[in-house]
């Protein structure tokens, strides 16, 4: 059996941008209520298997299909549909999971703020690893994915009985594991592979045998650009073949998918090998174009980008818009727009010298507001709108160093993007691992600034748009627009005034005046 807790067998209405939501508290709002809401579950063939699932879990069962495992042995199956096939022959369930506990960057972030309490993510886990059916016939559970360290820093693993955390990504060892469950060997408690897989290795990886959800087809994996808060960036980038993406594109239009997402660290660095990551128009033009190319492909959507590539090649930008703006879902008014997600993390080039120079290369630390500007410029020029991350806490960061970034906020306050400031996260296998994270209380006035700042920039572009395209009836738009939206920040700046501090309080309070004041840009 393989699966994956709620929140992540779901495509949250086919939209990708919206599963952040799954880092959010939900408070007092039943869990039932706020599934059938946001996190629908995905469609189910009529043998009770999943049509979609997470693109690693379709990875695993690709891996198990390929090495000596049947169809009829291997089930990807959504957790509410797990008893029709769990019982007392079943052996083992893997259980993937991006954010088993909570720890993410957007969960240690917005739960704290948003609703209150734990996150779904941990909320839809923590009801999964309780199923009747494993409680009752107890089947070997082994924990992996993006987020399974988590289950070992928290020391989660006997309080939610799992026989095995995986924390890696070999093909050999996913095999060897599975089938010592099945010859009723012992397996470890903890299993991690730190090291990252060759290119060779990813030469071996067998292609998915189903669509995975959101129509998601890996392009690269890792980074090489060494930043040290991130885990990919550490592990060196491998291109996958044109070959591979391809046949994985075709299979998931063929499975009912017209939507392909481009997992990667970096759509413009797809084929480069320049050491100093100048891209290679060539090999991003030509991926993109063969996809598009594609009859069934309606919609292509890469998940990262970076910054510098778009300065160092803004003619790339230019012909790849010409190409994706023909196959986005997104608008801004009634103008279609491309998106994905970059980081800009700071505007200090002290912190961009010390934890990540290699994001702007081949530029200079010194040069990254410049590059930052120069690219949000190049970007929108071309119709596209980055959902941009910054992150609060950084190991040393000073006052200085946040006033830097609230610099570059004030110059980016005319450019289209959307805005995510997260707390610093110390995740597995990344330099900083073993750092203090940032969280409400470590948040100084300087800091706070800037995390309001950012949702004011939201809150005044995106709003308008936002509300008219989904609230149709005129009358409840007015409601919304100017009656709930505004009251609805001074009613929780005075409920969080109470229980998280004077801060906070401030902090809804300044947005529901910015509301207030929003332009209605179309």
């Amino acid at each position: 059996m393989l699966t994956a807790s709620a929140t992540e067998m779901s495509d949250f209405f086919n939209n990708p941008f919206i599963a952040f939501s799954a880092g959010f508290g939900i408070g007092p709002i039943p869990l039932g209520f706020a599934k059938r809401r946001l996190y629908p579950a995905v469609k189910s063939y009529p043998n009770g298997k999943a049509k979609y699932a997470p693109y690693g879990l379709r990875k695993v069962e690709a891996i198990l299909l390929e090495n000596g495992f049947s169809e009829s042995e291997v089930a990807v199956v959504h957790p509410d549909n797990l008893d029709q096939f769990i019982g007392p022959k079943t052996k083992v369930v893997g259980i993937s999971s991006m954010d088993p506990t909570g720890m993410g960057y957007v969960s240690k972030t917005y739960s704290s703020i948003i609703g209150g309490g734990e996150p779904l993510n941990s909320l839809e886990f923590q009801k999964l690893i309780s199923n009747p059916a494993i409680k009752k016939f107890k089947p070997k559970l082994i924990a992996g994915g993006f987020g399974a360290w988590q289950l070992e820093r928290k020391k989660m693993t006997d309080k939610y009985s799992i026989d095995s955390v995986f924390i890696g990504n070999n093909p050999s060892t996913i095999v060897e594991i599975f089938k010592k469950v099945v010859n009723n060997e012992k397996i470890p408690r903890i299993i991690r592979e730190v090291n990252s897989l060759s290119k060779w290795d990813y030469e071996k990886m067998p292609i998915c045998k189903h669509a995975a959800i959101h129509g998601a087809v890996e392009i690269s994996k890792g980074c090489g650009r060494k930043c040290q808060f991130c885990t990919p960036t550490v592990q060196h980038k491998v291109d996958i073949p044109l070959e591979k993406i391809m046949k994985e594109v075709n299979l998931t239009i063929q499975e009912g998918s017209e939507h392909i997402t481009l997992v990667t660290e970096d759509l413009f660095l797809y084929g480069s090998k320049d050491s100093k990551f100048k891209p290679n128009k060539k090999a991003v033009i030509n991926l993109i174009k063969n996809i598009a190319n594609n009859n069934g492909v309606r919609g292509i959507q890469a998940s990262h980008i970076s910054l510098a590539p778009v300065v160092n090649s803004p003619e790339m930008i230019k012909e790849l818009t010409n190409i994706l703006i023909e196959h986005t879902v997104y608008c801004f008014g009634k103008k279609d727009i491309i998106t994905a997600e970059t980081g800009i993390e700071t505007g200090s080039s002290r912190l961009m010298k010390k934890y990540m120079a290699g994001k702007m290369l081949p530029y200079k630390p010194e040069q990254w507001q410049d590059i930052i500007t120069s690219a949000f410029g190049i970007l929108n020029d071309n119709s596209w709108c980055p959902l941009a991350t910054l992150i609060i806490g950084l190991p040393d960061e000073n006052e200085e160093d946040v006033l830097e970034t609230i610099e570059l906020m004030d110059k980016l306050k005319n450019f289209k993007a959307f805005y995510v400031p997260l707390f610093f996260v110390p995740l597995e296998n990344c330099v900083l691992m073993n750092n203090k994270g940032a969280d409400l209380d470590s948040l100084s006035k300087a800091r706070w600034d800037l995390f309001i700042k950012c949702w004011e920039y939201n809150i005044r572009l995106w709003k308008p748009t936002f509300l008219k395209n989904r609230i149709q009836n005129p009358i409840l738009y007015k409601a919304v627009n100017n009656l709930l939206i505004p009251y609805f920040a001074t009613i929780m700046g005075f409920y969080y005034g109470f229980t998280r501090g004077k801060q906070l309080k401030e902090a809804f309070w300044s947005l529901g005046i910015t509301q207030g004041q929003t332009i209605n840009k179309e």
